[in-house]
């Protein structure tokens, strides 16, 4: 198997996608997904197609593991954790509870929004104007501010959640 000859260049971009993979995960996590989600799909997939190469041009290595009880069980539970959040995130309640929290906010009336950051919700209409969005009033939601202004709700976000 070592025909593939993938040796001189797998390692170093399994090391970098993965970093990269690891970062911008946390990055999303955090509820920074502009520009980052796409990059970490498509870094992702590549990620996914060197670990396969990687692996069949170490198979004999690789196949080693599966006679390791340490190893077997390592993968067992990653196996395992993989599946249950597959299982959470395939019902309503499950997943990231911030992003319940995100969307919560998206879809309030800034008048309900405003408490949250400490300000008044003239002040948060007049805050977005400013900055060149369209607001209709304090009744208005970040996610129709959002869809009026051709954008995505979470970049009005930094504006309304920004320090006075």
């Amino acid at each position: 198997m070592n025909a593939l000859r993938t040796r001189p260049w797998s390692t170093p971009v399994i090391i970098g996608a993965g970093l990269f993979v690891a970062v911008s995960g946390v990055m999303m996590f955090l509820g920074v997904h502009d520009p980052v989600e796409q990059a970490h799909e498509w870094i992702g997939v590549l990620f996914a197609g060197v670990i396969l190469l990687h692996i069949l041009n170490h198979w004999q290595g690789f196949t080693r593991y599966f006679s390791q009880r340490l190893a077997l069980g390592m993968m067992g539970l990653v196996l395992l954790t993989v599946v249950g959040f597959i299982g959470v995130s395939a019902t309503q309640e499950g997943g990231n509870p911030m992003m319940s929290v995100i969307h919560s906010i998206e879809s309030s009336p800034l008048s309900e929004v405003a408490p949250l950051v400490d300000r008044d919700a003239g002040d948060l209409v007049s805050g977005l104007q400013a900055a060149g969005y369209l607001v209709s009033g304090p009744d208005a939601t970040l996610g129709q501010i959002a869809r009026d202004n051709g954008t995505q709700p979470r970049a009005l976000f930094g504006l309304v959640f920004a320090a006075r």
